[in-house]
């Protein structure tokens, strides 16, 4: 990399993220103004009001500008959605937490805490606590299940980024303005969408008025800059941001300042996630290749600096998280994730010179944002994966690689045609959505704890932690006849547990429809302006919920174990299991050795615990993805669980696969950490057998090699290999580390000397250090393949 990004790598290597005042002032001051006014129109004033008066912040070196509050690294805080009182209860615990920490400065604390009087009990957060049942409630809190939207936004945003470079913002504008001219307005429903389209009017002036602060900065800094080359800079800047992203943009560059303009505005408006770039090779490349290869304006090298100042910029963004939601969700995710490859939608190889810099962007970075994506398919380079390859038998975690055929599939089931199928993009972390800009996923809207499931049916619906009845009493598990009895008892308690989620979930929607409409979010993403709604109402094209799981493999384990060591061979009764679950193995090692080494366990290529697995995940996919949600969208299966395995396992008792209390539950759709021991290629089999293009959100699968394992020519084979062969039996997306654990521990025990130490979490990448010891432990407690004896 040359000299100014090295400078600003070092720059982001050397700061802490930080929770700074002035948005919470300034939508103080306008939710005061502006009261009384229609929801849409009030939420975009607030909106406007804030990009009148936000900080115009332009730092050195920086090329791309744009920047979500008035620090660099700064998050906002935003109490319509997250609660006021835990954030002034954890005020200074930020700064000192194990996980996730920001820094306060004192001026910024006595701000906040000012402002935040004025917020007390008017949170979703607050209303969540009234508006959902009592039951679902305490089985929130008691970490039976999650529900979604709580404290947090619908929507993770993939706009259309290929109209927005078409049109600009002021082509958004027009459109809205037209549906006003044509719409009469004469029921209730028209003047909903004639709220909605003004809201989005507002909400386009307040980007483009940002825009022309922007560049009324970069003159000011330009006027007194005694640097030519910088002066020069920053009259560039101001050109920029005069045309975008009010107009379409000319140039590569100002097609990526325009981008920027719009993600950074995501997390102005709500505290939001998993806005991710999409397919980025596919829409910026008119722009690179007639700047770079058609004119030459400029060049390669240059169009790569200018990319690697957009890949920085998107490390600036962040979401402040509860202690739980710190915990489950570990190492500051956003979730930008980025695609290369992949098909055209008429179905020719999608790949270009672009989707190389890309890589190459991210291989000099070595950033955790943006999380690069590599679609595979038949027709994709050969260099193209064998790049990805070399990135992560250098130990990046970089890319992620993603299978286009059984991606299809999953899009297909959503409803989307073949030709939006080829086109597909992530919307979330790896949910596969039809592609074009209208697909609205929303974030998860739960978790179910599958280590609660095994104990409510081993206790007749009774937490054996709480001693509180909170499942469904399904019989006394001492009186099952075989297995089968006990598969159709967790069926009961899991099916139950699902519409538990979509219960609250649905009521949750149906407030978020009311109060809190997105509007520039919804106004990107194609079909809301044509419709004249949110995509809180429905307004996009397609509209899904996630409903995901921990402990799938817990789950798949337990059953096996229980079939074997107790209905067939006899070893133990279920009593005798029961009562040495209850007391956490004390003093029945021998038994927990037997129910760990004698059953077959998932992730070993074995039909019988492969299929257990298939079986259990098929109902429930089955089951849920038939379910509408409050917006008419239907619910989709994700088998994932980001480190919700740490916070979920956290109260759970002993498990019948001989997993201990309060140990994590598997990680995501992988094997329990260590089960794996056949090696890599009979791992992905296992995972790859689920049948998981029925998954619509897909199923995130984590594997990790010892990097002397796959060291040299024959290395880069097996990396590649191992994923061929996962995507040729049918798996959706894998994820590799190659990190082993002597330097996981090294780090542990001296964080400052691998601050750049990069792993694969979840759907995302964090550095290592920056993770608490419990997510730390879970990834070295992961099968380390190819280990040397």
């Amino acid at each position: 990399m040359n000299t100014r990004i090295q400078r600003m790598k070092n720059k982001l290597m050397n700061s802490r993220p930080c929770i700074t005042a002035e948005r919470l002032v300034l939508e103080t001051e306008a939710y005061q103004k502006f009261a009384g006014d229609a929801v849409p129109i009030f939420r975009a004033k607030v909106v406007n009001y804030i990009m009148e008066h936000m900080t115009t912040l332009i730092m050195d070196d920086e090329l791309i500008v744009g920047t979500p509050t008035n620090q660099y690294r700064g998050a906002n805080l935003h109490p319509e959605f997250q609660s006021s009182s835990w954030y002034i209860s954890d005020i200074d615990e930020f700064p000192v937490r194990g996980t996730d920490p920001y820094d306060i400065s004192p001026e910024d604390r006595t701000l906040i805490l000012e402002n935040l009087k004025y917020w007390e009990g008017k949170s979703m957060e607050d209303l969540s606590k009234t508006a959902l049942p009592a039951h679902i409630r305490e089985a929130c809190q008691d970490d039976i299940i999650t529900v979604g939207l709580r404290n947090g936004v619908s929507g993770e945003t993939l706009c259309d980024h290929e109209n927005l470079l078409r049109v600009g913002i002021r082509g958004y504008m027009e459109e809205c303005q037209a549906n006003i001219d044509r719409t009469a307005g004469t029921c209730r429903e028209d003047q909903a969408k004639i709220d909605f389209w003004n809201a989005c009017i507002i909400q386009c002036r307040g980007l483009i008025t940002y825009a022309h602060r922007m560049a009324g900065e970069a003159r000011r800094q330009a006027d007194t800059c005694p640097d030519p080359k910088r002066k020069a800079e920053l009259l560039a800047i101001a050109e920029n941001c005069q045309v975008v992203p009010e107009n379409p943009p000319q140039t590569f560059y100002q097609a990526l300042q325009l981008v920027w303009f719009v993600h950074v505005y995501f997390h102005i408006e709500v505290c939001t996630t998993a806005c991710g770039f999409g397919r980025f090779d596919q829409y910026m490349w008119p722009f690179y290749e007639k700047d770079v290869l058609i004119d030459k304006t400029l060049t390669r090298e240059q169009a790569l600096e200018l990319l690697e100042c957009f890949y920085l910029k998107s490390c600036e963004v962040f979401e402040v998280r509860d202690k739980w939601y710190a915990r489950s969700f570990a190492g500051y995710p956003m979730w930008e994730i980025l695609i290369v490859g992949g098909q055209t939608p008429d179905g020719r190889d999608a790949t270009n010179e672009l989707s190389y810099l890309c890589l190459d962007a991210a291989d000099e970075l070595q950033t955790t944002q943006p999380v690069l994506a590599v679609r595979v398919w038949s027709g994709t380079p050969e260099p193209l994966i064998r790049k990805g390859c070399q990135m992560i038998q250098e130990g990046q975690a970089n890319p992620g690689f993603f299978n286009d055929d059984t991606a299809m599939k999953m899009a297909m089931g959503k409803g989307c045609t073949l030709e939006e199928a080829r086109d597909w993009t992530i919307v979330g972390c790896i949910q596969p959505g039809p592609g074009g800009g209208g697909t609205d996923g929303s974030p998860d809207a739960g978790y179910v704890n599958m280590g609660k499931m095994l104990e409510f049916v081993l206790h007749n619906g009774v937490d054996p932690v709480t001693g509180k009845l909170m499942g469904l009493q399904t019989g006394d598990p001492r009186d099952f006849k075989d297995i089968e009895d006990f598969k159709n008892a967790l069926k009961t308690q899991i099916l139950h547990h699902y519409n538990l989620v979509r219960t609250g979930y649905n009521i949750m929607q149906s407030i978020h429809m009311l109060r809190y409409p997105v509007i520039f979010a919804g106004m990107v993403t194609k079909g809301c302006v044509e419709n004249g709604r949110s995509v809180q109402e429905g307004g996009a094209k397609y509209s899904t919920a996630g409903l995901y799981i921990t402990g799938a493999a817990n789950l798949a384990d337990s059953i096996v174990a229980i079939e074997k060591c107790v209905f067939e061979d006899h070893d133990f009764t279920m009593d005798e299991l029961i009562r040495a679950l209850d007391k956490n193995f004390e003093g029945e090692e021998r038994m927990r050795q037997l129910l760990l080494n004698k059953p077959a366990k998932f992730g070993n290529d074995d039909p019988h615990a492969d299929g257990v697995y298939r079986e259990m995940m098929h109902f429930i996919a089955d089951n849920v993805q038939t379910w509408h949600d409050a917006r008419g969208g239907y619910y989709s299966f994700n088998i994932h669980s980001q480190t919700t395995n740490v916070s979920h396992g956290a109260v759970c008792g002993a498990t019948p696969d001989g997993r201990l209390a309060k140990e994590p539950l598997c990680d995501n759709a992988s094997p329990m950490m260590g089960r794996d021991v056949k090696g890599p290629t009979a791992t992905v089999k296992s995972v790859a057998s689920q049948g998981q293009a029925d998954f619509h959100d897909g199923a995130l699968f984590n594997l990790r090699f010892d990097p002397h394992g796959v060291a040299g020519e024959k290395g880069l084979q097996s990396i590649e290999g191992v994923i061929k062969t996962f995507f040729a039996n049918g798996g959706e997306h894998i994820q590799i580390n190659v990190v082993d654990d002597e330097t996981l521990r090294a780090a542990q025990r001296k964080p400052e000397d691998y601050r750049g130490l990069m792993v694969r979490v979840a759907g995302y990448m964090a550095y290592f250090t920056e993770l608490d010891k419990d997510a730390q432990d879970s990834i070295i407690y992961r099968t380390t393949h190819l280990k040397r004896v």
